[in-house]
């Protein structure tokens, strides 16, 4: 708590008072009456610079000294000087993105002063900005008022640490203008305890106890030595998990479904970290089933590490067979390694994880669990909705029926709380608990009963006993049935499906920060936050205000569609055909503005009934997505058929804003209407390459059928117009191979639009 209170005096400096931070923040901090008299702590603040800890009269014990190294790891790891650095801290400059220096882009946008926020995206943007004495007087009182609502000590570490995310995610850690300020406050302070927490393991498991020569007069030495762990988790069989489902109400088990991984995940993490004696500020990302934490190089860590792990697997094999796996890889590091010292070190950390985690894939299990798995299934039956064998009632599994008791409470209620109990009917967790759910009464109640383990809320921040407040989950659902999303489209009755995620990311944290110049373990920890930000928390409000419309249309509100998941970088969605079409435009433009179009997405959308098997829904889709990370360079979309992939810019400009257009602007005021557009595809659809004959002979139809066309004389001269612009275009683009795909994809979607329930068979 001393390290994540660190840095609070520089809110001090930056409002009103001049003094070295260290001092005006222990000055500020000690008269609170929750920290009041807790010197050990206290002093982590007051003596975390050098200058401060060379005459300070202190014991060689103490954890200052911890703070102090931890501290200086950290901002090794956070500053860097820009390429034509300035001189000098200016108190009331701006918060910088991360995004200005990955994968090769050079702007200098900044943040808005504001505190995180679940219902507006703070865009990066290139206004002068300022943080003046106001907002961080509005900060002080937040973070002072919230301090009124917890108790010091371990159970209430993570309530302090989300206090810190939601008032500190865009201040700057520092005001050097002379250095990137891409650094928030809140991660500077995050991983300062992240790596205190550590090196205390490491020093006690090496019987260090004299801090003050080991850390603070023999630091250099410190830094060479592998202290640090970079511990992964990533569970296998997530996508086939929730979408094998069948069954009435499929829409709503599978948002159940896919809310209980989320969750899952967050509970076992939260299991690791109690083991290792860790807090949540030791975990970088969580998110798509896999998670990075840094944890103490120490060999307790690696045996608890290891013990985990089978039990781990051993409770997924017990509950689901082999559709879950849990591969556990790890890496040792220094600080060096974690400041890219040498170059390329920090991304050896990586490589040396995913060569671990493969490893352990490749031998998943032992004998005698080969034979668990191979147990003889007399007396069960096959589950209704999740097709797994088991015990079952009224022929659903005790684990769907769990879910559906709690299913609503999940999907509709975002008051909820979900708490994870011993002893208490719920949904299966590992080693014996449950998940429950509870509103806020409820929950004062359970905190006190002996089978409390820990309670979560969803994309709300509460402090409170073991509660943990930042979980963000994609959540928005507009509707519970595909039947009811499929009625909403315009035109014909069809669910739309898409299926989306990030390009090259994998690259982008190995080598985007300019080949390795600002490759840190804080600017991978930011980076990794704000995709989560993105696509855990921010994608719901893409879906609760839409901003693209069709042409012709006016669909500027909440999109008829459902989050099925999104992860850290990817996401599930389904709504009406049209509304998916246009939330896959926001998507890409937000994002792109999100990311200052350093980053880019790839996409896949099918049509279908709304009694589709939501799986093969996935699986076509999921192919769609892949034919469109197949382009040169991606940024991609494949549209209904795998060989109708297009660039984002093809999408959005030429074939919704030039082709689908010029069909309205006639087509959709010409006696004509859809049979002369059949008539048109069945002449531009493509033929035999090889057939030169034909295709000369489809022009000169296609020729012919525009001349039939021509409005006659008595017509409007704006239809006349209107006519010889349309024949203008249409004879163009169809010489073009290029713009004779986008124009057949135009004409289905204008169809789609135009063509009612009639038409269906």
């Amino acid at each position: 708590m001393g390290s994540l209170l660190h840095d609070f005096g520089k809110l001090l400096y930056r409002y009103n008072d001049t003094r070295d931070h260290s001092t005006s923040g222990y000055d500020y901090l000690k008269k609170i009456p929750l920290l009041e008299g807790h010197n050990e702590l206290l002093n982590c603040i007051r003596y975390h610079h050098a200058d401060s800890l060379k005459n300070a009269v202190i014991a060689d014990t103490s954890l200052c000294y911890i703070t102090y190294i931890a501290d200086n790891i950290a901002a090794a790891a956070d500053r860097r000087k820009k390429e034509n650095p300035q001189f000098g801290f200016i108190r009331d400059t701006a918060s910088e993105s991360v995004f200005n220096i990955l994968n090769g882009n050079n702007e200098h946008l900044q943040y808005m002063p504001r505190v995180l926020s679940i219902n507006e995206i703070n865009y990066p943007t290139d206004d002068n900005i300022t943080f003046d004495e106001n907002f961080y007087s509005k900060i002080i009182d937040n973070i002072t008022d919230s301090l009124k609502g917890i108790e010091l000590s371990a159970d209430h570490i993570n309530s302090l640490l989300s206090i810190e995310h939601f008032n500190l995610s865009f201040v700057p850690s520092s005001t050097n203008i002379g250095e990137l300020r891409d650094i928030s406050l809140y991660e500077h302070q995050k991983l300062t305890t992240a790596f205190a927490s550590c090196i205390l393991a490491y020093c006690e498991e090496n019987r260090i106890t004299d801090y003050k020569t080991e850390l603070f007069k023999n630091a250099e030495n410190f830094y060479s030595q592998k202290a640090f762990r970079l511990l992964s988790l990533d569970i296998s069989g997530i996508q086939s998990f929730i979408y094998n489902i069948s069954g009435e109400h499929a829409l709503k088990h599978l948002r159940a479904r896919s809310f209980y991984l989320e969750l899952l995940l967050e509970d076992i993490v939260d299991d690791i970290l109690l083991e290792l004696e860790l807090s949540r500020a030791n975990v970088m990302y969580t998110g798509g089933g896999r998670t990075y934490i840094i944890v103490p190089a120490t060999q307790k860590s690696k045996d608890i590490i290891d013990s985990f792990e089978q039990k781990l697997n051993l409770w997924f094999s017990d509950n689901f067979g082999t559709d879950l796996y849990a591969a556990f890889g790890y890496a040792d590091c220094s600080k060096n390694d974690l400041c890219n010292t040498p170059d390329g070190s920090y991304g050896n950390i990586y490589k040396n994880v995913s060569i671990s985690i493969s490893k352990r894939k490749l031998h998943r299990y032992s004998y005698n669990q080969i034979q668990g798995l191979n147990k003889n299934h007399e007396g069960e039956r096959e589950c209704n909705l999740c097709l797994r064998s088991g015990i079952t009632e009224n022929g659903v599994c005790s684990f769907c029926t769990g879910l559906i008791n709690i299913a609503s409470k999940i999907i509709d209620n975002d008051d909820a709380f979900f708490v994870v109990v011993e002893g208490e009917k719920g949904v299966v967790l590992p080693f014996g608990r449950t998940l429950i759910t509870s509103n806020k009464d409820g929950l004062r109640n359970i905190i006190n009963r002996e089978g409390y383990i820990r309670a979560y809320s969803r994309n709300k921040g509460y402090t409170g006993v073991r509660l943990e407040n930042d979980l963000y989950v994609g959540c928005y659902a507009s509707d519970n049935e595909f039947s009811n999303l499929s009625a909403t489209s315009t035109g014909i009755n069809r669910l739309g499906v898409i299926r989306a995620d990030v390009d090259n990311l994998g690259q982008a944290f190995v080598r985007g920060f300019s080949n390795g110049k600002y490759e840190t373990i804080t600017r991978t920890s930011v980076l990794s936050a704000k995709l989560s930000e993105f696509f855990k928390l921010h994608i719901n409000e893409l879906l609760r205000k839409g901003r693209y419309s069709l042409p012709g249309t006016d669909k500027h509100t909440s999109r008829n569609a459902v989050i099925i998941y999104s992860g850290g970088d990817d996401l599930f969605v389904v709504g009406a055909w049209d509304d998916i079409i246009c939330f896959a435009v926001d998507l890409y433009n937000e994002f792109g503005r999100f990311t200052q179009n350093t980053l880019s997405i790839s996409a896949g959308i099918g049509l279908f009934d709304s009694k589709y098997p939501i799986y093969s829904m996935a699986e076509y889709t999921g192919t769609l997505e892949t034919e469109a990370k197949k382009v040169d360079g991606k940024r991609s979309i494949a549209l209904f058929d795998k060989s109708d992939v297009f660039s984002w810019d093809e999408l959005i400009n030429d074939i919704l804003g030039i082709k689908l257009k010029a069909l309205q602007k006639y087509v959709g005021v010409s006696e004509h209407g859809k049979a002369m557009l059949y008539n048109i595809l069945e002449l531009i659809r493509p033929v035999d390459n090889n057939n030169t004959e034909l295709k000369r002979l489809n022009i000169s139809r296609f020729a012919y059928l525009l001349a039939k066309l021509e409005p006659d004389e008595e017509a409007s001269d704006t239809l006349k117009e209107g006519y010889l612009e349309f024949a203008h275009d249409m004879y163009s683009w169809v010489r073009n191979e290029k713009h004779c795909k986008q124009l057949i994809t135009a004409i289905y979607i204008f169809i789609y639009m135009q063509r009612g329930n009639e038409y269906e068979t």
